[in-house]
């Protein structure tokens, strides 16, 4: 009886592990042949140039090109696409996925929200209008993005149910230093605000990913140190074509790290 108990508390703490351990979710798989790499512009490489594809910004500094290179991917297909929102990915970026399909990653939810145009707007305003143009994101990312990451992520699986999918989030923006001489616009109060908003976007990607089977990988820990504002940033500036998105050294050092499997 008592080799019973030890043996069903073993089984739900495994369970457990399983929705609550990034990556317990998604096993790694042993042999990657086949890839496809999903997302917006932080999953395109944007902020990284050179760019393979002008139009989508896609780049060999991206996180996905630098995993298939890291893993030996015999074949990647990279759909990911700057300014996609979940539904293009819906519509747009699921050629290729398939039974045999080993490996998905994907970034998404961003653009749901005019993240990058927004942040571009509170630097604009005073601190009232940035909070104020947070407020109405969060709004959003708790009240209509899960549903759409549900519906996307569910797609995605029945595309390829056999994949190991792994769902990268978002960088905070800036470091919480008392002043900002490289970003002038950028008060505490506007940072805070913007940097919060990440990581209530980040929870909402990560609980939709875990409920989905997937693993999350939180990159704000890699980035700890690296936002603008601090003395070195691994995020392009306000005055960046492609502002707000990492750098070749944030997709190296900051999002690699977090997506490979470990």
């Amino acid at each position: 009886m008592l080799k019973r108990r030890m043996l069903a508390v073993a089984v739900a703490v495994a369970a457990a592990a399983a929705v609550l351990i990034p990556g317990a979710a998604s096993a790694s798989p042993p042999h990657i042949g086949s890839y496809v790499a999903l997302g917006d512009s932080y999953a395109a490489g944007g902020g990284a140039p050179p760019y393979t594809d002008p139009t989508c910004l896609r780049s060999n500094n991206s996180y996905p090109a630098l995993l298939a290179a890291a893993k030996h991917v015999k074949s990647f297909q990279f759909n990911a696409c700057s300014v996609a929102a979940t539904q293009d990915v819906l519509t747009s970026q699921l050629t290729g996925l398939n039974r045999n399909t080993d490996l998905v990653t994907i970034t998404i939810g961003g653009n749901d929200l005019n993240f990058t145009p927004g942040i571009g707007a509170c630097m604009q305003g005073t601190d009232a209008d940035c909070q104020a143009i947070v407020a109405t994101a969060e709004k959003v990312t708790k009240t209509e993005l899960p549903g759409r990451l549900a519906t996307v992520y569910r797609t995605v699986r029945a595309r390829a149910p056999h994949a190991s999918v792994v769902v990268a989030g978002y960088a905070r923006f800036f470091e919480t230093t008392a002043e900002c001489p490289a970003v002038p616009p950028a008060s505490l109060v506007k940072r805070r605000a913007i940097n919060g908003a990440v990581d209530t976007l980040d929870r909402t990607i990560a609980l939709a990913a875990v409920r989905a089977g997937f693993r999350f990988a939180d990159v704000r820990p890699e980035f700890a140190g690296h936002g603008l504002c601090g003395p070195n940033p691994w995020l392009t500036g306000l005055t960046d074509p492609t502002p707000f998105h990492p750098t070749a050294t944030g997709y190296r050092a900051g999002y690699l790290p977090a997506v490979l499997f470990r």
